[in-house]
């Protein structure tokens, strides 16, 4: 009965998935799968997806996020580190802070209120929420709106801050954007797209198994992500095509989905308040953030309000690039603020609860 369910709840994510991606839901094979799997949870309890499916979703959520860096981020780390320190000095104070507070006056529990803020993926915070007993699916909601929130006001936002700002405002020193081919033993073995996607995607399910089995919180993920970033600096032997993304997005809207429960639907109008605080504090930090970079000349005020917004680093990319900021330093900040989020944020996270609870 146990695979009944299971498969029951693979297909209603995958028709989540299609009908979110036909309606143009942001990052629909999470937030699709999420909320179809979810309301069948609710209303029927008979949603159900075994927990090793966490370590797998972590795994690929891990190898993704060390897909996008490169060695030419990291050769132009100590050109933006000014900047990098910055904002994740505000975005960490703002989530401390905000979890503080929706714990104290909302009654949340502290971990879900800070997860709820952190300024990550959906995805890879939502299955993080599980990993620390947070309330996934709070989590995942809180994370789901602020990236809708954003998409949807921020090109108005950024237009109404550089209204009178010229075109020509300087953005600081360029970064070095050379590509450097330095071919590997592995290189010379791995060297088709196929090779490399599987060696990737074994890569990323032994290190979601190891983080599994080491019992860390966001074991999976951190280890996947360490160890395919090393590879992907130093190799060329790393691939994933956005298909296995969306798989591990499917997965982890499943697991999110099946944790909700009648209470969890009841509960929902208590958000409102935290979504309204959240982005008033988010639009704090993107402002403070913007006028001191720019003050001090390490961004222009266009860049400084892109790689401080909250949002998807692709999203913040795309949109960036119509609006002429400069691609290259919003990639390398959107790209380490990603992961300071996935791998720190929630060490950071425990720690602020352990002190709390002290």
């Amino acid at each position: 009965m146990e695979l009944l369910h299971i498969l029951v709840t693979l297909v209603v994510a995958i028709v989540g998935f299609f009908v979110a991606r036909r309606i143009g839901i942001p990052v629909p094979a999470m937030i699709g799968s999420m909320l179809a799997v979810g309301i069948v949870s609710a209303f029927t309890g008979f949603a159900e997806m075994p927990a090793p499916i966490k370590a797998i979703s972590q795994g690929i959520s891990g190898a993704f996020i060390g897909l996008s860096i490169s060695k030419r981020d990291v050769r132009n780390v100590p050109h933006m580190i000014k900047p990098l320190i910055l904002l994740i000095t505000l975005l960490t104070v703002n989530t401390i802070t905000l979890g503080i507070v929706f714990h104290a006056v909302f009654g949340w529990d502290l971990m879900t209120g800070l997860l709820s803020c952190v300024a990550g993926g959906i995805a890879d915070v939502s299955l993080i929420a599980m990993d620390l007993d947070a309330d996934a699916s709070t989590v995942a909601i809180m994370q789901t709106l602020r990236l809708a929130t954003v998409l949807a006001f921020l090109p108005s936002w950024v237009s109404f801050m550089t209204r009178n700002i010229g075109d020509g405002e300087d953005s600081g020193p360029a970064l070095d954007m050379t590509q450097t081919a330095n071919p590997t033993v592995l290189d010379r073995f791995i060297n088709t797209p196929q090779r490399r996607t599987v060696f990737t995607l074994v890569v990323a399910l032994i290190c979601g198994a190891v983080g599994y089995a080491s019992g860390i919180p966001a074991g999976s993920l951190v280890c996947s992500l360490v160890v395919v970033a090393t590879l992907n600096i130093f190799t060329d032997a790393c691939k994933m095509p956005m298909t296995i993304k969306r798989v591990a997005q499917v997965l982890a809207g499943s697991l999110v989905g099946s944790s909700v429960t009648p209470e969890t639907v009841s509960h929902l109008n208590t958000i409102i308040g935290p979504v309204i605080i959240m982005m008033a504090m988010y639009m704090v930090v993107n402002f403070t953030f913007s006028v001191i970079a720019t003050k001090t000349g390490m961004l222009d005020m266009k860049s400084a309000l892109f790689a401080s917004s909250p949002g998807g680093a692709s999203d913040m990319a795309l949109i960036a690039g119509d609006l002429g900021a400069d691609l290259a330093k919003i990639a390398v900040l959107q790209i380490f603020r990603v992961i300071y989020a996935s791998a720190l944020m929630p060490q950071v996270a425990i720690l602020v609860v352990n002190l709390m609870s002290a």
